[in-house]
């Protein structure tokens, strides 16, 4: 039984200084495309995404429709956004409802919580050995102070104050507007790439970038389909958990406090540990022992479901460790903004995919 040769190449200083050349080049490319293109063309490469996802149902449809696919792709769009903005709605409607109960009830609950404060604040002079009211009277003290900072302010830092915000909003209105004409934009996008996706697909087999495409496309398609797919259904796994246990202690915001929970866990650096560990300590003060258990229980169950679901998928299947993942994501919101979260990864993926290509064309030429 023979043993498997290993060739060893040996790189000279030319070949050495082509390589770094190359990292920075790529690393180059994509941080200005993302940072400066992105946000251009952004609904095309979405609607591209979306196009290949529906393109199966899109074919099965246009063979019942005499192979009319634009007819076709724009039945299926129609369906999933009326299926997409029925479950928004509904989730939107009873968050409403509960907001609305709220609002009704405010003066009730500002009693409540006033009477819940001065609860655990007596707690807390008991647990610490202080004087009864102790507490309270700081906290009553810290609050008065900062009222005496607002009804300090004059006439004039009041209106200062209240155009920052007028002008402060119009770009946010703007903003939302120009998001909106792009969500059109990206679906119209859709109908029209699901009738032309071979064609696509033969001018990247032809271009004399094919074989970066590929390594790019191949790198995507992982990343897709493993990172941002694993984190969706961690989402909506952890998001369900919290509305079934707020339920459970039959708070009445359950939906509503449930998804927030369930939105905060997705972002970077969080996690429902961020809004449920606060509310364990208060329960606890309030010496509310079956509500802390089961708000302890959901923060564990939602730990356990990311810890679990995020190492069985990370490393083995996208080849990422979960410090590297949590670095990139680190440096990608420092990069790009708040959207970094999303940008990071995907920069990284393809700035590895291309490097490691160079380095098999680099050894290849060695060869």
């Amino acid at each position: 039984m023979g043993e498997k040769s290993h060739v060893f190449i040996e790189w000279g200083l030319k070949d050495k200084l082509k390589y770094v050349g190359g990292i920075v080049a790529i690393t180059g490319a994509v941080y200005v495309s993302f940072k400066y293109l992105f946000e251009i063309v952004w609904p095309f490469l979405i609607a591209y995404l979306i196009a290949l996802a529906i393109e199966k149902p899109v074919n099965a449809l246009a063979k019942c429709l005499k192979g009319k696919k634009a007819l076709s792709s724009t039945i299926i769009v129609i369906i999933l956004t009326a299926a997409l903005a029925a479950g928004l709605g509904y989730l939107a409607y009873l968050g409403f409802m509960e907001i609305r109960t709220f609002v009704a009830k405010y003066d009730y609950y500002m009693i409540g919580i006033r009477q819940r404060t001065a609860k655990m604040c007596f707690n807390v002079d008991s647990i610490l050995g202080l004087y009864s009211g102790c507490t309270l009277k700081n906290l009553e003290g810290l609050v008065n102070k900062a009222g005496a900072v607002i009804n300090s302010a004059d006439d004039g830092q009041i209106v200062v104050i209240a155009k920052n915000i007028l002008f402060g909003s119009v770009p946010v209105v703007t903003h939302i507007i120009l998001v909106i004409g792009a969500i059109i934009v990206c679906f119209i996008s859709v109908v029209y790439l699901s009738n032309v996706l071979d064609e696509v697909r033969q001018w990247r087999m032809k271009s004399v970038f094919r074989e970066e495409v590929c390594v790019v496309t191949a790198a995507m398609n992982r990343l897709l389909n493993v990172y941002f797919r694993v984190q969706l259904e961690i989402m909506a796994i952890n998001g369900a958990v919290c509305v079934a246990g707020l339920w459970l202690i039959r708070n009445p915001y359950a939906v509503v406090l449930g998804v927030l929970i369930g939105i905060v866990d997705a972002l970077p650096f969080f996690g429902t540990g961020t809004i449920l560990i606060p509310w364990v300590i208060a329960e606890v003060l309030m010496k509310q022992w079956k509500q802390a258990a089961v708000l302890l229980t959901i923060y564990l169950i939602t730990y356990f479901v990311r810890e679990i679901m995020e190492s069985r998928c990370m490393g083995s299947r996208l080849g990422v460790s979960s410090f590297i993942m949590l670095m990139v994501i680190f440096v990608g919101i420092m990069v790009y903004g708040i959207f970094g979260f999303i940008l990071g990864p995907v920069s990284y993926v393809i700035i590895k995919a291309l490097v490691q290509y160079l380095k098999t064309v680099l050894e290849h030429d060695r060869l």
